[in-house]
């Protein structure tokens, strides 16, 4: 048995290259561990160089993110030997044991670090979303004794102490572990009391890992959370299997708030140990709860003011929380729309919002002086190309955003569009995803869109809002891979970056044209501003696409 204060715990956070923002679970559990009076130390990845481009340099790529310079905006040399770095860390480290906090983009990722030091036996656990959406794949795995199933507060202090003692994991709630040839499922345990006052600590991490463009700027960014879990049930996402997986083994309501004087300590705690200008509020949804808490968010935070993002939906946001949340330093937000097919969005998506009315909320969110984004996904199951086309053209019905992020569909584990897709036989059963801006992992028969028409589509998104319909001829050239097509990418590219995307947020901007398009100044568009979605969806594909039998 070692003491305490001798006791080594390694932290590992297997990241996709250039994902920034320090990780808030790696904070969290800095902060535990340390007042537990280990050592603890952090092998982060997020700074080596990867095989492909990253989320964050596709966004770039695609028209949908303003463009920086990794080394000279950001301070951040790029690292190219991660296995060998790694290696390195833990002989030099020497832990006694291994914490992995795993994502499904990158649980390949993780296996080859943990295949780098696998004749070191280091008693290890891994934990984070894909374990607790997918624990049978990844007990399976040869290389793996140990997961992390839910919240891993409590768990990693309880492995720590079992492994520091000697002892059996046999009592440790919430983890499944590999003795005698045999799996062993412990029961999870009760869900963590977010008012106990557990503030992230993000001293291990690169300074640099802190710095994070948004809207044109550079800010020093960190993450709060202010709330758990989700209270809708979109079947792209997988936050609703928490509060599913919660409910299935009784132990409580997954959706919980922080206490706002708490949410106060932790905010001043986190400005004076980090000395961020910016907060990267990371709640599924800001403004989905009672009114009210947004106000008393509000009359707090008017003590710090400090800029921040956050994402939510439109529908749960009023005139006059928008003008209270500007007034206290709201600087950007990120709202869902997914798809611009209403049929198609409340039967397939869970998205229970009419087109007219979202039309409607961003009519007033373009009033509020806040900047703001639309998030769409394209290639989701069933789709074709007349439903993206819905899409481009409610989101040319909208007004004030200056920024889209299209997603490419990712059948994530714990989703209900996955099980969609694997009964349909799109996706294989044991599919592990890559990131959102990567190649569909979708195999869809015709009239749905392939692969290489979801690529062709994630070129030119940006450029179908942006453009009038007499252009869409020669956009639709523009998705294609050959000479013709890369020219016309290339001159429409270069009009979008410069007329749209060239300039940053705080930039007076000239509206349109009443009718036209909502991203830009663009008197050549004169669109509609309603759009109302045809009906697309059969009885027999609402069957396929909805899991009913």
């Amino acid at each position: 048995m070692k003491d305490k204060k001798e006791f080594k715990v390694l932290l590992v956070y297997p990241n996709l290259t250039m994902m920034l923002v320090p990780s808030l679970a790696i904070g969290i559990f800095t902060n535990i561990l340390k007042s537990k009076e280990y050592q603890v130390d952090l092998f982060d990845t997020t700074h080596y160089v990867s095989d492909e481009n990253s989320s964050p340099q596709n966004r770039v790529k695609f028209l949908q993110a303003r463009e920086y310079d990794e080394s000279n905006d950001l301070g951040i040399r790029i690292k190219t030997d991660l296995l060998g770095d790694f290696r390195k860390k833990v002989t030099e480290f020497q832990p006694d044991l291994l914490m992995y906090s795993v994502v499904e983009d990158c649980y390949n990722q993780c296996l080859a670090l943990m295949t780098e030091i696998k004749d070191l036996e280091i008693p290890h656990i891994v934990g984070g979303v894909y374990p607790t959406a997918s624990p049978n794949t990844c007990i399976n795995e040869p290389l793996i004794n140990c997961i992390g199933i839910g919240e891993g507060e409590n768990i990693i202090t309880e492995i720590s102490e079992a492994v520091r003692m000697e002892k059996p994991y046999d009592g440790i709630p919430g983890i499944w572990f590999k003795s005698d040839g045999k799996v062993i499922r412990n029961s999870r345990g009760p869900l963590v009391n977010l008012d106990e006052g557990i503030r992230p600590d993000f001293s291990l991490f690169d300074d640099t890992r802190f710095n994070r463009p948004i809207g044109g700027k550079i800010f020093r960014t960190v993450p709060i959370e202010t709330y758990r879990g989700c209270p809708f049930q979109c079947t792209y996402c997988n936050s609703p299997m928490q509060v599913t997986l919660a409910r299935e083994a009784k132990i409580g309501n997954f959706m919980r708030t922080k206490d706002i004087p708490l949410l106060r300590t932790e905010i001043a705690t986190t400005i004076a140990n980090h000395d961020p200008d910016f907060f990267w509020f990371v709640d599924d949804s800001f403004t989905a709860r009672n009114k009210a808490e947004v106000f008393e968010f509000c009359d707090m935070y008017e003590e710090f003011k400090l800029p921040f993002w956050f994402n939510t939906r439109p529908e749960t946001t009023t005139p006059e929380m928008m003008q209270r949340l500007k007034e206290v330093g709201a600087y950007r937000i990120s709202f869902g729309i997914e798809s611009g097919n209403e049929q198609f969005r409340k039967t397939v998506l869970k998205r229970n919002t009419s087109n007219a009315d979202l039309i409607k909320q961003f009519d007033m969110l373009s009033k509020s002086g806040i900047a703001f984004s639309l998030n769409l996904i394209i290639g989701l199951p069933g789709e074709t190309r007349d439903l993206v086309m819905d899409t481009v053209r409610l989101c040319k019905a909208i007004h004030g955003f200056d920024a889209l992020t299209v997603s490419i569909f990712t059948p994530y584990a714990g989703t209900v569009l996955r099980e969609v897709a694997v009964r349909n036989g799109w996706v294989d059963k044991d599919h592990i995803t890559t990131h959102t801006t990567y190649k569909s992992a979708l195999t869809m028969p015709p009239p749905y869109l392939s692969s290489d028409e979801i690529d062709g589509l994630m070129k030119v998104i940006p450029l179908y809002i942006y453009f009038p319909e007499s252009d869409w001829d020669s956009l639709k050239k523009a998705e294609i891979d050959n000479p013709e097509g890369r020219a016309l990418l290339s001159k429409y590219s270069e009009i979008y970056t410069r007329d749209f995307l060239g300039q940053d947020q705080q930039n007076d901007r000239k509206w349109d044209i009443d009718g036209a398009s909502g991203c830009k100044s663009n008197t050549k568009d004169s669109f509609s501003i309603t759009f109302n979605s045809p009906e697309r969806i059969t009885d027999e594909e609402l069957i396929m696409l909805t899991m009913q039998t």
